[in-house]
């Protein structure tokens, strides 16, 4: 008690004493050992170099700590065991504040303000280890700003609000499991920095920056870093307006992590290494790219939607639930994503670009419940989907198949691919100018089916396997198509609007049928049945051809064949 009595009757002493006159280098340091202590110091009113120090040492401790109106002060809270709390308030143009509060076991609080006009290079740091801990720093007005808060273990929670402090740099760490929570935001704060790492146990997260150039020139790249390892993760960062960049990681447990900036130079980085991943990314414009890896036997989900500009957009995900959703609109997309193992689902649409013209997206899956669509709307359009392995087949994996990839306008490109098992159906519908595809499947219930509507169309559909279905379907000039069905009980079926075609139907098996039918002047149509076996039969071919010019070739291996041909109508 001894301390706690000088201790204000310093802080009376100074409290007057400032109220008189200014005074300059004034130090306070008051230390108290034991029981219920309690200390409060204030300095004031136009002075420099002021420093306070308490140190508190044992029962059931408060302290804080007032500067006001100083230049170059300093404060330092420490505190050690029992029912802690800690606070600094810096306030009106204190310029160059620091702020520091320890405090080390038991039922911790602690609480620093530095406010208005406080000048640049504010720096708080609160340092809690162990038991309660609750943390708040609030930098108001302080350019250069510097906060940090580090809570080891037990029932954490921090909080750091950055307002009007350009540069700012904010950062909670958080070790040692227990309760997690943390929050930073910094807010009109230009080129602010964010880092957020928690460790262990119930994690939760939040970077919230919304910032302006308000000076105007020079560049404003707001920076957000969270990283959470291990334990119920959750996580966000959302990043309103200017140069942002973003990263999330998480590595462990129940994750999910969600990352929205809004417009200009966006860049994105979601990684999570296991268990329940989700994540969820939405940059609204401008320079876009994303990239969000997520991996192993978990029950991932990844969806990324950009709008407009220089979008990008990477995925990976490897292993068990799969899903994955990209959607880009305008300009120079791109996207990739690559699944791996069990649930797959993809979903790519990309639309009418321009500027560099924009789409393509490559889609691989690996096997198992796969599903896939890909939809480009507009310029350079390329898209290819693979579903494979067991180590990219002769035919093995690929099962419960889909592939449907839809392109309309320009110069698109198709292919696709499966490969063995299950319900496959692969389409591929083009819709004018430079198209090209090929598709396949091979294995149970094969469709392939190939729609191009425009000029100088290549097209070649292969499905395999008993009951298997190819069909292409070209409208335009100097077309070029190929199915082909392998087995028995199969069917081909070709058909071609306009002039110049090419027209080539195989099947492999018996029971086959072949159908090609051309409508217009200088067409050509081959048909071949049971290639590879001449005891094979069965087939039946039919090739109409309309208008003038037109060649038609049938070839049947085999007994019991019936061949078709009709010309000009």
């Amino acid at each position: 008690m001894k301390h706690s009595k000088l201790a204000l009757l310093i802080s009376a002493a100074i409290f007057t004493s400032a109220g008189a006159y200014a005074s300059d280098n004034n130090v306070v340091d008051v230390v108290q050992n034991g029981t219920s202590n309690t200390a409060n110091v204030t300095q004031q009113v136009g002075s420099d170099n002021n420093d306070a120090t308490i140190d508190q040492d044992g029962t059931s401790n408060v302290a804080s700590v007032t500067q006001t109106d100083t230049s170059n002060t300093h404060a330092l809270i420490t505190q050690k065991g029992e029912l802690n709390e800690g606070i600094i308030n810096q306030h009106n143009a204190t310029q160059t504040a620091t702020a520091t509060i320890y405090t080390d076991g038991y039922d911790n609080e602690a609480s620093i303000e530095q406010k208005f006009n406080n000048g640049d290079n504010a720096e708080a740091l609160v340092m809690q280890v162990g038991d309660g801990n609750i943390a708040t720093i609030l930098q108001d007005d302080g350019d250069g700003a510097n906060s940090k808060i580090y809570q080891n273990g037990n029932g954490d929670t921090a909080e750091i609000l950055n307002v009007w402090s350009d540069y700012s740099d904010a950062t909670i760490t958080q070790n040692l499991g227990a309760g997690n929570d943390a929050y930073i935001e910094q807010d009109s704060s230009d080129s602010a920095v964010a880092v957020l790492t928690q460790t262990g146990a119930s994690n939760n997260g939040d970077i919230v920056q919304n910032t302006e150039n308000y000076g105007l020139f020079g560049s404003d790249t707001s920076i957000a870093t969270l990283t959470q390892t291990n334990n119920d993760n959750r996580g966000l960062i959302s990043q309103t307006a200017l140069s942002s960049e973003a990263t999330v990681i998480q590595d462990g447990d129940m994750n999910i992590a969600e990352v929205y900036q809004s417009d200009v130079n966006n860049t994105a980085n979601v990684q999570q290494l296991g268990n329940d991943d989700d994540a969820y990314v939405f940059q609204t414009g401008q320079d876009g790219n994303v990239v969000v890896n997520q991996m192993g036997n978990t029950g991932s989900i990844a969806t990324v939607n950009q709008a407009g500009v220089n979008n990008d957009a990477m995925i990976d995900q490897v292993g068990t639930s799969l899903t994955s959703t990209v959607n880009q609109w305008d300009f120079d997309n791109v996207a990739d994503v690559d699944q791996s193992g069990t649930g797959n689902t993809v979903i790519v649409s990309q639309s009418g670009s321009m500027l560099g013209s924009g789409n393509r997206a490559t889609v691989e899956q690996a096997g198992n419940t796969d599903y896939a669509t890909v939809n480009q709307v507009g310029n350079s359009n390329i898209a290819s989907v693979n579903q494979h392995p067991a180590l990219t087949s002769p035919w093995g994996q690929s099962h419960n198949n889909t592939v449907d990839i839809d392109q309309n306008g320009d110069s698109n490109t198709g292919e696709a691919h499966s490969y063995s098992g299950a319900g496959s159906l692969i389409t591929i519908d083009q819709d004018g100018t430079s198209n090209n595809a090929w598709a396949a499947t091979y294995g149970d219930s094969d469709t392939s089916y190939i729609k191009q509507d425009g000029s100088s169309n290549k097209a070649y559909a292969q499905s395999w396997f008993d009951g298997s279905t190819a069909n292409v379907t070209q409208d335009g000039t100097s077309n070029l198509a190929g199915a082909f069905a392998g087995s028995d009980a199969s069917d081909v079926d070709i058909h071609q609007e306009g002039e110049l075609n090419d027209a080539t139907g195989f099947t492999y098996g018996a029971g086959d049928d072949i159908d090609i039918s051309q409508i217009g002047n200088h067409n050509n149509a081959y048909a071949t049945a049971s290639l590879y076996d001449v005891g094979h039969g069965g087939n039946t071919i039919n090739i109409t051809q309309t208008d003038m010019n037109n060649t038609a070739t049938v070839v049947s291996y085999g007994n019991g064949n019936t061949a078709t041909v009709v010309q000009g109508m």
